[in-house]
Protein backbone atom coordinates (compact mmCIF):
# COMPACT_ATOMS: atom_id res chain seq x y z
CA UNK A 1 0.00 0.00 0.00
CA UNK A 2 1.48 2.98 -1.18
CA UNK A 3 1.07 6.60 0.98
CA UNK A 4 1.08 10.34 -0.31
CA UNK A 5 1.35 13.01 1.17
CA UNK A 6 -2.36 14.57 2.03
CA UNK A 7 -3.50 17.34 0.15
CA UNK A 8 -7.16 18.92 -0.59
CA UNK A 9 -9.93 17.04 -2.11
CA UNK A 10 -9.84 17.42 -6.02
CA UNK A 11 -13.15 17.42 -7.62
CA UNK A 12 -14.35 16.59 -4.42
CA UNK A 13 -17.69 18.34 -3.17
CA UNK A 14 -17.12 22.01 -0.91
CA UNK A 15 -17.14 21.96 2.09
CA UNK A 16 -20.23 21.92 3.91
CA UNK A 17 -21.50 24.33 5.99
CA UNK A 18 -22.11 22.96 9.54
CA UNK A 19 -26.17 22.14 9.38
CA UNK A 20 -28.13 22.70 12.58
CA UNK A 21 -28.28 19.86 15.24
CA UNK A 22 -31.69 18.78 14.87
CA UNK A 23 -32.74 18.98 18.78
CA UNK A 24 -31.65 22.48 18.11
CA UNK A 25 -34.18 23.08 15.09
CA UNK A 26 -36.72 21.51 17.03
CA UNK A 27 -36.14 23.36 19.77
CA UNK A 28 -36.13 26.42 17.66
CA UNK A 29 -39.75 25.47 16.61
CA UNK A 30 -41.18 24.83 19.83
CA UNK A 31 -40.52 28.18 21.47
CA UNK A 32 -41.49 30.28 18.31
CA UNK A 33 -44.88 28.41 19.20
CA UNK A 34 -44.91 28.88 22.54
CA UNK A 35 -44.16 32.90 22.32
CA UNK A 36 -46.49 32.81 19.25
CA UNK A 37 -43.82 34.48 17.55
CA UNK A 38 -45.40 32.47 13.98
CA UNK A 39 -48.33 34.44 14.57
CA UNK A 40 -47.19 37.84 15.33
CA UNK A 41 -45.68 38.34 11.73
CA UNK A 42 -47.62 41.17 9.88
CA UNK A 43 -48.55 39.98 6.47
CA UNK A 44 -49.60 42.90 4.24
CA UNK A 45 -51.32 40.46 2.19
CA UNK A 46 -53.35 38.70 4.85
CA UNK A 47 -57.03 38.33 5.68
CA UNK A 48 -56.93 40.91 8.34
CA UNK A 49 -54.89 43.52 6.35
CA UNK A 50 -57.07 43.31 3.51
CA UNK A 51 -60.34 43.33 6.11
CA UNK A 52 -59.16 46.21 8.06
CA UNK A 53 -58.38 48.61 4.93
CA UNK A 54 -62.02 47.25 3.12
CA UNK A 55 -63.95 48.04 6.39
CA UNK A 56 -62.17 51.76 6.34
CA UNK A 57 -62.35 52.28 3.15
CA UNK A 58 -66.29 52.09 3.01
CA UNK A 59 -66.18 53.94 6.33
CA UNK A 60 -63.68 56.15 4.10
CA UNK A 61 -65.78 56.23 1.09
CA UNK A 62 -69.19 56.77 3.05
CA UNK A 63 -67.90 59.81 5.46
CA UNK A 64 -66.42 61.19 2.02
CA UNK A 65 -70.22 60.83 -0.01
CA UNK A 66 -71.88 62.18 3.41
CA UNK A 67 -69.47 65.03 4.14
CA UNK A 68 -69.29 65.92 0.52
CA UNK A 69 -72.89 66.23 -0.75
CA UNK A 70 -74.11 67.62 2.80
CA UNK A 71 -71.60 70.36 1.76
CA UNK A 72 -72.60 71.10 -1.57
CA UNK A 73 -76.55 71.00 -0.89
CA UNK A 74 -76.06 73.55 2.48
CA UNK A 75 -73.83 75.80 0.18
CA UNK A 76 -76.06 75.73 -2.75
CA UNK A 77 -79.32 76.20 -0.18
CA UNK A 78 -77.76 79.10 1.76
CA UNK A 79 -75.80 80.90 -1.62
CA UNK A 80 -79.87 80.27 -3.07
CA UNK A 81 -81.03 82.15 0.23
CA UNK A 82 -78.40 84.76 -0.04
CA UNK A 83 -79.58 85.61 -4.16
CA UNK A 84 -83.01 85.85 -3.27
CA UNK A 85 -82.91 87.88 -0.73
CA UNK A 86 -80.47 90.28 -2.21
CA UNK A 87 -83.23 90.01 -5.73
CA UNK A 88 -86.01 90.86 -3.71
CA UNK A 89 -84.13 94.00 -1.53
CA UNK A 90 -82.66 95.04 -5.03
CA UNK A 91 -86.05 95.05 -6.66
CA UNK A 92 -87.66 97.11 -3.02
CA UNK A 93 -84.77 99.45 -3.35
CA UNK A 94 -85.42 100.33 -6.58
CA UNK A 95 -88.94 100.92 -6.18
CA UNK A 96 -88.53 103.12 -3.46
CA UNK A 97 -85.67 105.10 -4.11
CA UNK A 98 -85.93 104.53 -8.25
CA UNK A 99 -88.15 108.17 -8.97
CA UNK A 100 -85.97 110.08 -6.25
CA UNK A 101 -82.87 108.69 -7.93
CA UNK A 102 -83.94 109.75 -11.17
CA UNK A 103 -84.65 113.22 -10.32
CA UNK A 104 -80.81 113.42 -8.49
CA UNK A 105 -78.38 116.52 -10.27
CA UNK A 106 -75.21 115.97 -8.09
CA UNK A 107 -73.24 113.31 -7.18
CA UNK A 108 -73.60 113.97 -3.25
CA UNK A 109 -77.69 113.13 -3.81
CA UNK A 110 -76.59 110.12 -5.54
CA UNK A 111 -74.37 109.13 -2.19
CA UNK A 112 -77.01 109.51 0.22
CA UNK A 113 -79.52 107.53 -2.03
CA UNK A 114 -76.50 104.72 -2.18
CA UNK A 115 -75.96 104.71 1.48
CA UNK A 116 -79.69 104.90 2.18
CA UNK A 117 -80.27 101.88 -0.15
CA UNK A 118 -77.02 99.59 1.69
CA UNK A 119 -78.55 100.21 5.25
CA UNK A 120 -82.20 98.74 3.81
CA UNK A 121 -80.55 96.21 1.79
CA UNK A 122 -77.69 95.29 4.58
CA UNK A 123 -75.54 94.84 1.56
CA UNK A 124 -72.89 97.36 -0.53
CA UNK A 125 -74.47 99.39 -3.28
CA UNK A 126 -72.95 100.67 -6.13
CA UNK A 127 -74.73 103.55 -8.23
CA UNK A 128 -73.66 104.61 -11.83
CA UNK A 129 -75.11 107.44 -13.52
CA UNK A 130 -74.24 110.05 -15.74
CA UNK A 131 -72.85 111.80 -13.77
CA UNK A 132 -70.26 108.59 -12.38
CA UNK A 133 -69.96 105.67 -10.27
CA UNK A 134 -70.57 106.23 -6.54
CA UNK A 135 -70.66 103.22 -3.82
CA UNK A 136 -71.67 102.99 -0.53
CA UNK A 137 -68.33 102.02 0.26
CA UNK A 138 -65.17 102.74 -0.79
CA UNK A 139 -63.26 100.02 -1.67
CA UNK A 140 -65.78 99.17 -4.73
CA UNK A 141 -65.71 100.35 -8.21
CA UNK A 142 -67.06 100.22 -11.38
CA UNK A 143 -63.76 98.02 -11.73
CA UNK A 144 -65.59 95.35 -9.70
CA UNK A 145 -68.36 95.24 -12.87
CA UNK A 146 -67.65 93.28 -16.15
CA UNK A 147 -68.60 94.27 -19.08
CA UNK A 148 -70.93 91.33 -19.77
CA UNK A 149 -72.96 91.45 -16.43
CA UNK A 150 -73.61 95.44 -17.30
CA UNK A 151 -74.71 94.64 -20.50
CA UNK A 152 -77.04 91.86 -19.16
CA UNK A 153 -78.29 93.64 -16.13
CA UNK A 154 -79.34 97.01 -18.89
CA UNK A 155 -82.61 94.42 -19.55
CA UNK A 156 -83.03 92.18 -16.38
CA UNK A 157 -82.31 91.72 -13.11
CA UNK A 158 -78.92 89.94 -12.70
CA UNK A 159 -77.18 88.01 -10.65
CA UNK A 160 -73.55 86.49 -10.16
CA UNK A 161 -71.10 84.94 -7.70
CA UNK A 162 -67.41 86.79 -6.81
CA UNK A 163 -64.46 87.04 -4.96
CA UNK A 164 -63.39 90.41 -4.03
CA UNK A 165 -60.59 90.70 -1.93
CA UNK A 166 -60.63 87.25 -0.56
CA UNK A 167 -64.60 87.67 0.16
CA UNK A 168 -67.38 85.95 -1.58
CA UNK A 169 -70.40 88.24 -2.59
CA UNK A 170 -73.23 87.76 -4.58
CA UNK A 171 -73.78 90.38 -7.22
CA UNK A 172 -76.98 91.70 -7.73
CA UNK A 173 -77.69 94.28 -10.83
CA UNK A 174 -80.57 96.34 -13.11
CA UNK A 175 -81.53 99.23 -14.72
CA UNK A 176 -84.00 101.17 -13.51
CA UNK A 177 -85.08 101.93 -17.02
CA UNK A 178 -83.57 101.79 -20.58
CA UNK A 179 -81.38 105.17 -19.95
CA UNK A 180 -81.80 105.63 -16.29
CA UNK A 181 -78.90 104.61 -13.98
CA UNK A 182 -77.50 101.26 -13.00
CA UNK A 183 -77.97 99.46 -9.20
CA UNK A 184 -76.08 97.33 -8.25
CA UNK A 185 -76.25 95.18 -4.71
CA UNK A 186 -72.96 93.46 -3.07
CA UNK A 187 -74.12 91.40 -0.85
CA UNK A 188 -71.20 89.31 1.33
CA UNK A 189 -70.91 86.05 1.66
CA UNK A 190 -68.85 85.62 5.11
CA UNK A 191 -71.23 84.07 7.53
CA UNK A 192 -72.38 81.13 5.01
CA UNK A 193 -68.77 80.51 4.11
CA UNK A 194 -68.85 80.84 8.30
CA UNK A 195 -71.20 77.93 8.39
CA UNK A 196 -69.96 76.01 5.52
CA UNK A 197 -66.16 75.57 7.26
CA UNK A 198 -67.76 74.12 10.40
CA UNK A 199 -69.88 71.92 8.57
CA UNK A 200 -66.67 70.98 6.71
CA UNK A 201 -64.31 70.65 10.15
CA UNK A 202 -67.71 68.86 11.65
CA UNK A 203 -67.52 66.33 8.51
CA UNK A 204 -63.93 65.66 8.90
CA UNK A 205 -64.18 65.08 12.68
CA UNK A 206 -67.05 62.55 12.27
CA UNK A 207 -64.92 61.33 9.16
CA UNK A 208 -62.21 60.44 11.84
CA UNK A 209 -64.62 59.17 14.32
CA UNK A 210 -66.39 56.86 11.68
CA UNK A 211 -62.60 55.65 10.72
CA UNK A 212 -61.55 54.81 14.63
CA UNK A 213 -65.35 52.74 14.76
CA UNK A 214 -64.96 51.15 11.08
CA UNK A 215 -61.12 50.06 12.25
CA UNK A 216 -62.31 48.61 15.48
CA UNK A 217 -65.66 46.74 13.88
CA UNK A 218 -62.76 45.51 11.46
CA UNK A 219 -60.42 43.85 14.22
CA UNK A 220 -63.13 42.74 15.69
CA UNK A 221 -64.46 41.17 12.94
CA UNK A 222 -61.09 39.66 11.82
CA UNK A 223 -60.59 38.56 15.23
CA UNK A 224 -63.49 36.63 15.13
CA UNK A 225 -62.28 35.33 11.91
CA UNK A 226 -58.86 34.76 11.75
CA UNK A 227 -59.27 33.25 15.84
CA UNK A 228 -60.32 29.44 14.46
CA UNK A 229 -58.19 30.48 11.35
CA UNK A 230 -55.13 30.27 12.82
CA UNK A 231 -56.26 27.33 15.42
CA UNK A 232 -56.48 25.58 12.59
CA UNK A 233 -53.38 26.29 10.96
CA UNK A 234 -51.71 25.71 14.69
CA UNK A 235 -53.52 22.40 14.30
CA UNK A 236 -52.34 21.59 11.14
CA UNK A 237 -48.81 22.45 11.66
CA UNK A 238 -49.13 20.33 14.87
CA UNK A 239 -50.48 17.19 12.92
CA UNK A 240 -47.82 17.90 10.01
CA UNK A 241 -45.54 17.60 12.75
CA UNK A 242 -46.69 14.47 14.19
CA UNK A 243 -48.51 14.90 16.66
CA UNK A 244 -51.85 12.75 15.63
CA UNK A 245 -53.73 13.19 18.99
CA UNK A 246 -54.70 17.05 18.03
CA UNK A 247 -58.21 17.81 17.15
CA UNK A 248 -60.11 21.70 17.11
CA UNK A 249 -62.85 22.30 19.34
CA UNK A 250 -66.35 22.47 17.17
CA UNK A 251 -68.20 25.56 17.91
CA UNK A 252 -71.57 26.70 16.00
CA UNK A 253 -72.98 25.80 12.44
CA UNK A 254 -70.88 27.96 10.31
CA UNK A 255 -68.52 27.23 7.70
CA UNK A 256 -65.58 27.61 10.07
CA UNK A 257 -66.93 25.02 12.18
CA UNK A 258 -67.59 22.61 9.13
CA UNK A 259 -63.92 23.31 8.26
CA UNK A 260 -63.06 22.06 11.83
CA UNK A 261 -65.26 19.15 11.90
CA UNK A 262 -63.61 18.16 9.04
CA UNK A 263 -59.72 18.45 9.92
CA UNK A 264 -60.74 16.45 12.85
CA UNK A 265 -62.29 13.64 11.05
CA UNK A 266 -59.29 13.82 8.68
CA UNK A 267 -57.10 13.63 11.45
CA UNK A 268 -59.09 11.12 12.98
CA UNK A 269 -58.79 8.46 9.96
CA UNK A 270 -55.08 9.95 9.44
CA UNK A 271 -54.27 8.44 12.88
CA UNK A 272 -56.20 5.06 12.10
CA UNK A 273 -54.20 4.79 8.94
CA UNK A 274 -50.82 5.77 10.65
CA UNK A 275 -51.45 3.33 13.70
CA UNK A 276 -52.19 0.24 11.14
CA UNK A 277 -49.17 1.11 9.22
CA UNK A 278 -46.69 1.30 12.19
CA UNK A 279 -48.44 -2.14 13.40
CA UNK A 280 -48.02 -3.69 9.72
CA UNK A 281 -44.16 -2.09 9.85
CA UNK A 282 -43.54 -3.20 12.88
CA UNK A 283 -44.82 -6.77 12.22
CA UNK A 284 -43.02 -6.72 8.98
CA UNK A 285 -38.95 -5.79 11.15
CA UNK A 286 -40.58 -8.52 13.59
CA UNK A 287 -41.18 -11.01 11.53
CA UNK A 288 -37.41 -10.44 9.29
CA UNK A 289 -35.51 -9.98 12.77
CA UNK A 290 -37.36 -13.16 14.00
CA UNK A 291 -36.57 -15.45 10.76
CA UNK A 292 -32.90 -13.67 10.12
CA UNK A 293 -32.60 -14.87 13.97
CA UNK A 294 -33.86 -18.10 13.69
CA UNK A 295 -31.60 -18.99 10.29
CA UNK A 296 -28.56 -17.80 12.08
CA UNK A 297 -28.31 -21.51 13.86
CA UNK A 298 -28.95 -23.95 11.33
CA UNK A 299 -26.74 -21.62 9.17
CA UNK A 300 -23.58 -22.13 11.28
CA UNK A 301 -24.09 -25.51 11.36
CA UNK A 302 -24.72 -25.51 7.50
CA UNK A 303 -21.12 -23.59 7.45
CA UNK A 304 -19.44 -26.20 9.40
CA UNK A 305 -20.48 -28.74 7.21
CA UNK A 306 -19.84 -27.28 3.84
CA UNK A 307 -16.35 -26.38 5.26
CA UNK A 308 -15.49 -30.04 6.28
CA UNK A 309 -17.32 -31.19 2.89
CA UNK A 310 -14.35 -28.69 0.91
CA UNK A 311 -11.32 -30.48 3.23
CA UNK A 312 -11.98 -33.46 1.53
CA UNK A 313 -9.54 -35.12 -0.35
CA UNK A 314 -10.60 -38.26 -2.08
CA UNK A 315 -13.95 -37.20 -3.19
CA UNK A 316 -15.10 -37.19 -6.98
CA UNK A 317 -14.52 -33.52 -9.14
CA UNK A 318 -18.36 -33.62 -9.05
CA UNK A 319 -18.81 -33.90 -5.47
CA UNK A 320 -16.06 -31.30 -4.63
CA UNK A 321 -17.89 -28.55 -7.14
CA UNK A 322 -20.83 -29.74 -5.30
CA UNK A 323 -19.31 -29.02 -2.02
CA UNK A 324 -18.16 -25.86 -3.38
CA UNK A 325 -21.28 -24.51 -4.58
CA UNK A 326 -22.79 -25.06 -1.53
CA UNK A 327 -20.50 -23.74 0.65
CA UNK A 328 -20.56 -20.54 -1.46
CA UNK A 329 -24.12 -19.96 -1.07
CA UNK A 330 -24.11 -21.01 2.29
CA UNK A 331 -21.80 -18.30 3.21
CA UNK A 332 -24.02 -15.48 0.95
CA UNK A 333 -26.98 -16.50 2.70
CA UNK A 334 -25.43 -15.80 5.77
CA UNK A 335 -24.25 -12.67 5.10
CA UNK A 336 -28.19 -11.94 3.39
CA UNK A 337 -29.18 -13.07 6.95
CA UNK A 338 -26.72 -11.11 9.13
CA UNK A 339 -27.48 -8.04 7.04
CA UNK A 340 -30.88 -8.25 7.70
CA UNK A 341 -30.66 -8.27 11.16
CA UNK A 342 -28.68 -5.42 11.26
CA UNK A 343 -31.06 -3.64 8.96
CA UNK A 344 -33.79 -5.09 11.04
CA UNK A 345 -31.69 -3.44 14.38
CA UNK A 346 -31.55 0.32 12.39
CA UNK A 347 -35.39 -0.17 11.73
CA UNK A 348 -36.11 -0.36 15.38
CA UNK A 349 -33.47 1.93 16.83
CA UNK A 350 -31.65 -0.32 18.57
CA UNK A 351 -28.27 -0.59 16.69
CA UNK A 352 -26.11 0.31 19.11
CA UNK A 353 -23.01 2.89 19.26
CA UNK A 354 -19.23 2.42 20.73
CA UNK A 355 -17.53 5.11 20.71
CA UNK A 356 -13.42 4.75 21.41
CA UNK A 357 -10.25 7.05 20.35
CA UNK A 358 -9.21 5.71 17.03
CA UNK A 359 -6.51 6.66 14.78
CA UNK A 360 -8.53 6.40 11.46
CA UNK A 361 -5.69 6.01 8.83
CA UNK A 362 -4.61 2.92 10.88
CA UNK A 363 -8.53 1.31 11.08
CA UNK A 364 -8.44 1.86 7.26
CA UNK A 365 -4.76 -0.20 6.89
CA UNK A 366 -6.07 -2.36 9.02
CA UNK A 367 -9.91 -2.57 6.86
CA UNK A 368 -7.83 -3.41 3.46
CA UNK A 369 -4.91 -5.66 4.79
CA UNK A 370 -7.78 -7.80 6.48
CA UNK A 371 -9.02 -8.53 3.27
CA UNK A 372 -6.48 -8.31 0.65
CA UNK A 373 -6.79 -4.92 -0.99
CA UNK A 374 -3.90 -3.53 -0.08
CA UNK A 375 -2.39 -3.94 -3.32
CA UNK A 376 -5.52 -2.57 -5.44
CA UNK A 377 -5.80 1.09 -3.25
CA UNK A 378 -3.83 3.85 -3.35
CA UNK A 379 -4.27 5.61 0.10
CA UNK A 380 -3.50 9.17 0.32
CA UNK A 381 -4.02 9.77 4.16
CA UNK A 382 -1.78 11.49 6.51
CA UNK A 383 0.04 9.11 9.16
CA UNK A 384 -1.99 10.49 12.45
CA UNK A 385 -6.02 11.69 12.56
CA UNK A 386 -7.38 11.09 16.04
CA UNK A 387 -11.07 10.44 16.16
CA UNK A 388 -13.59 9.24 18.52
CA UNK A 389 -15.82 6.92 15.96
CA UNK A 390 -17.61 3.63 16.49
CA UNK A 391 -14.61 1.20 14.95
CA UNK A 392 -16.50 -1.17 14.26
CA UNK A 393 -18.91 0.65 11.95
CA UNK A 394 -16.59 2.75 10.06
CA UNK A 395 -15.11 -0.62 9.02
CA UNK A 396 -18.22 -1.41 7.35
CA UNK A 397 -18.38 1.93 6.01
CA UNK A 398 -15.02 1.77 4.53
CA UNK A 399 -15.26 -1.74 3.70
CA UNK A 400 -18.36 -1.51 1.86
CA UNK A 401 -17.23 1.40 -0.20
CA UNK A 402 -13.95 -0.02 -1.31
CA UNK A 403 -15.48 -3.47 -2.38
CA UNK A 404 -18.16 -2.11 -4.15
CA UNK A 405 -15.70 0.05 -5.98
CA UNK A 406 -12.98 -2.87 -7.07
CA UNK A 407 -16.29 -4.94 -7.82
CA UNK A 408 -18.15 -2.44 -9.53
CA UNK A 409 -15.84 0.17 -10.69
CA UNK A 410 -12.72 -0.66 -11.72
CA UNK A 411 -9.32 -0.38 -10.70
CA UNK A 412 -7.39 1.85 -9.98
CA UNK A 413 -9.57 2.66 -6.97
CA UNK A 414 -8.07 5.80 -4.73
CA UNK A 415 -8.73 6.54 -1.16
CA UNK A 416 -8.35 10.03 0.25
CA UNK A 417 -8.39 10.85 3.71
CA UNK A 418 -8.86 14.73 4.46
CA UNK A 419 -9.28 16.44 7.96
CA UNK A 420 -11.34 19.77 7.41
CA UNK A 421 -10.46 21.18 11.06
CA UNK A 422 -14.19 20.05 12.82
CA UNK A 423 -15.18 17.24 10.46
CA UNK A 424 -13.28 14.34 8.63
CA UNK A 425 -13.83 13.60 4.90
CA UNK A 426 -13.09 10.10 2.97
CA UNK A 427 -13.06 9.53 -0.51
CA UNK A 428 -13.62 6.68 -2.18
CA UNK A 429 -12.81 6.95 -6.23
CA UNK A 430 -12.90 4.43 -8.95
CA UNK A 431 -11.90 4.38 -12.77
CA UNK A 432 -14.64 2.46 -13.93
CA UNK A 433 -17.99 3.68 -16.12
CA UNK A 434 -19.76 5.64 -13.33
CA UNK A 435 -23.06 5.42 -12.38
CA UNK A 436 -25.86 5.55 -14.03
CA UNK A 437 -27.91 8.78 -14.01
CA UNK A 438 -31.06 6.88 -13.10
CA UNK A 439 -29.10 5.15 -10.16
CA UNK A 440 -27.60 8.33 -8.33
CA UNK A 441 -31.08 9.11 -6.57
CA UNK A 442 -31.32 5.14 -5.95
CA UNK A 443 -28.02 4.10 -4.83
CA UNK A 444 -28.27 4.11 -1.09
CA UNK A 445 -31.62 2.30 -1.21
CA UNK A 446 -32.00 -1.29 0.00
CA UNK A 447 -31.77 -4.01 -2.15
CA UNK A 448 -31.28 -1.58 -5.32
CA UNK A 449 -28.58 -2.81 -7.62
CA UNK A 450 -27.36 -0.33 -10.82
CA UNK A 451 -26.90 -3.32 -13.45
CA UNK A 452 -30.39 -4.81 -13.32
CA UNK A 453 -28.96 -7.56 -15.20
CA UNK A 454 -27.43 -8.68 -12.49
CA UNK A 455 -30.03 -9.92 -10.79
CA UNK A 456 -28.22 -12.46 -8.76
CA UNK A 457 -24.21 -11.90 -7.29
CA UNK A 458 -22.73 -12.18 -4.81
CA UNK A 459 -24.19 -9.01 -2.45
CA UNK A 460 -27.05 -8.78 -1.63
CA UNK A 461 -27.79 -4.72 -2.34
CA UNK A 462 -27.94 -3.64 1.67
CA UNK A 463 -24.34 -2.66 1.90
CA UNK A 464 -24.26 0.51 0.37
CA UNK A 465 -27.77 1.16 2.92
CA UNK A 466 -25.66 -0.27 5.78
CA UNK A 467 -23.11 2.19 4.69
CA UNK A 468 -25.28 4.82 4.68
CA UNK A 469 -27.07 4.13 7.66
CA UNK A 470 -23.54 3.88 9.58
CA UNK A 471 -22.74 7.26 8.46
CA UNK A 472 -25.27 8.92 9.47
CA UNK A 473 -25.02 7.60 13.41
CA UNK A 474 -21.58 8.97 13.32
CA UNK A 475 -23.42 12.41 12.33
CA UNK A 476 -22.19 12.33 8.86
CA UNK A 477 -23.16 12.30 5.21
CA UNK A 478 -22.52 9.73 2.86
CA UNK A 479 -22.80 10.56 -1.12
CA UNK A 480 -22.26 9.64 -4.50
CA UNK A 481 -21.25 11.13 -8.06
CA UNK A 482 -19.59 11.09 -11.11
CA UNK A 483 -16.20 12.23 -11.76
CA UNK A 484 -15.72 14.41 -14.79
CA UNK A 485 -12.84 12.13 -16.00
CA UNK A 486 -14.51 8.80 -15.80
CA UNK A 487 -15.47 6.86 -12.63
CA UNK A 488 -17.53 7.29 -9.19
CA UNK A 489 -16.76 8.94 -6.31
CA UNK A 490 -18.21 8.25 -2.83
CA UNK A 491 -18.04 10.85 -0.54
CA UNK A 492 -17.81 10.13 3.45
CA UNK A 493 -18.34 13.09 6.16
CA UNK A 494 -18.64 13.06 9.77
CA UNK A 495 -17.60 14.95 12.71
CA UNK A 496 -14.50 14.15 14.73
CA UNK A 497 -15.63 14.17 17.98
CA UNK A 498 -18.86 12.20 18.26
CA UNK A 499 -21.10 13.70 21.39
CA UNK A 500 -22.27 9.90 22.23
CA UNK A 501 -20.62 8.48 25.28
CA UNK A 502 -18.81 5.30 25.37
CA UNK A 503 -21.23 1.98 25.91
CA UNK A 504 -20.33 -0.50 28.74
CA UNK A 505 -19.67 -3.97 27.74
CA UNK A 506 -22.67 -4.83 28.69
CA UNK A 507 -24.78 -2.09 26.92
CA UNK A 508 -22.72 -3.32 23.62
CA UNK A 509 -22.80 -6.64 24.47
CA UNK A 510 -25.79 -7.96 22.55
CA UNK A 511 -24.72 -5.63 19.51
CA UNK A 512 -21.28 -7.22 19.25
CA UNK A 513 -22.83 -10.83 20.27
CA UNK A 514 -25.41 -10.68 17.16
CA UNK A 515 -22.59 -8.67 15.46
CA UNK A 516 -22.14 -8.38 11.29
CA UNK A 517 -20.81 -10.79 9.61
CA UNK A 518 -17.63 -11.13 8.36
CA UNK A 519 -14.40 -10.37 10.59
CA UNK A 520 -12.12 -7.34 10.62
CA UNK A 521 -9.29 -5.81 12.89
CA UNK A 522 -11.55 -4.20 15.21
CA UNK A 523 -13.82 -7.26 16.91
CA UNK A 524 -16.69 -8.52 13.95
CA UNK A 525 -17.36 -6.04 11.19
CA UNK A 526 -19.58 -6.28 8.57
CA UNK A 527 -18.70 -8.15 5.15
CA UNK A 528 -18.84 -6.58 1.95
CA UNK A 529 -22.77 -6.69 0.35
CA UNK A 530 -22.76 -4.35 -2.64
Amino acid sequence: MSRKTPGPPRGGPAPYPTPPAAAEVVGRDQRRRRSGAHRRRLRLSGIRPRLFMGFVAVAAITAAIITGASYFLIRDALVSRVATNAHSQLLADVDANGAQLQQSNSAQTDTTIADFMAKNGGGVILLITTRGPVASDSQFTNQDITKAFQTAAHDQVVQERKIIDGTPYVVTGTRINPNGPEVYLFTSLESEQAILTELMTIGLVSGGLALLGAGGVALLATRNVLVPIRRLGHAARMLGQGDLDVRLEVKGTDEIADVSRTFNETAEALARSIAELRAMDAASRRFVADVSHELRTPLTAMTAVTEVLEDVEDADPTTVSAAHLIANETKRLARLVEDLMEISRFDAGTAAMRIEDINLPELIEATLATRGWTSKVTVDAPPLLATRIDARRMDVVVANLVGNALKHGGEPVALSLFDDGQYVIVQVADSGPGIPADALPHIFDRFYKADKARGRSEGSGLGLSIAFENARMHGGQLSARNRSEGGAVFTLRFPKEQQIGVLSEADGADDRSSGLSGSGPYGRTQGVSV
